[in-house]
């Protein structure tokens, strides 16, 4: 397989066209990716009182459940969002990890990661908010970071 890459200030949109002799196994699958890329989230609508706020996937900490609803937890707020836990699971990128039945974090902003007798506690970057792992997603989410660091 050949990738090229073609940048011109005469294109208003970014293209993404594949060539191929015949539709087989690895042109569909190239598809279904490019597919669920444009299918997942770049920001979502956050709600705090009346007002309505863009918040961008970078700047979400986490999003935990709380009374049945969800919400997206950034460094200085908790925003209501109008999703549920495995909506959200589904459609953000790979640097969204569910650690709990109620929770799914940003691994990107992760500070620190402690294991002790009272449970596994996430701490993020640049804020004093913190959430627990669950036991069944520690693995995973170790891996996670692992992975990262190569």
């Amino acid at each position: 397989m050949k990738v090229k890459l073609e940048l011109d200030s005469k294109y208003s949109e970014t293209e993404v066209v594949v060539k191929a002799a015949q539709k087989n196994a690895e042109v569909i699958e190239i598809l279904n990716k490019l597919n669920g890329m444009k299918n997942q989230f770049n920001h979502l609508n956050g709600y705090l009182g009346e007002t309505v706020y863009t918040l961008e996937l970078k700047d979400i900490l986490f999003f935990e459940t709380n009374d049945r609803n969800v919400y997206a937890h950034t460094a200085n707020n908790a925003f209501l969002i109008h999703y549920r836990l495995y909506e959200l699971e589904k459609n953000l990128p790979d640097n969204f990890l569910r650690i709990s039945k109620s929770s799914i974090l940003n691994v990107d902003e992760i500070l620190s990661l402690s294991r002790s007798v009272t449970g596994n506690l996430v701490k993020f970057k640049n804020t004093y908010k913190q959430i627990y792992v669950s036991r069944r997603f520690w693995k995973a989410l170790k891996n996670k970071l692992d992975q990262r660091k190569l």
